[in-house]
């Protein structure tokens, strides 16, 4: 019995207010409205609209993961771990984005 209370102990709820939430999804359509402006006006300069589009893609699904896969909360270890596998991907993409461009 120790061993499931100490369980019990060790996970605390993570009690978010509506303004945060609220404030998350505004962040998100208006990322969203900025990739749709992007894509709209953006015809002429299809490398840097794409890049973009990319990019903005990527700090949506980071804001999803800190607040809505509560990262925020994890250990420190997690969001290091993270950083380093999007920073590895990033690399890999660079260098066959590099590859398929030098062919």
């Amino acid at each position: 019995m120790k061993n499931q209370h100490s369980i019990e102990e060790s996970h605390s709820e993570h009690i978010t207010s509506y303004r945060e939430h609220f404030g998350t999804w505004v962040g998100l359509i208006l990322l969203t409205l900025m990739t749709v402006f992007i894509s709209v006006f953006g015809a002429d300069l299809r490398t840097i609209t794409v890049a973009t589009a990319l990019f903005i893609a990527s700090v949506k699904a980071l804001v999803v993961a800190y607040y809505f896969m509560h990262l925020k909360y994890d250990p420190r270890i997690y969001r290091v771990l993270i950083t380093i596998v999007m920073s590895l991907f990033t690399v890999f993409l660079i260098m066959v984005i590099l590859d398929y461009l030098t062919r």
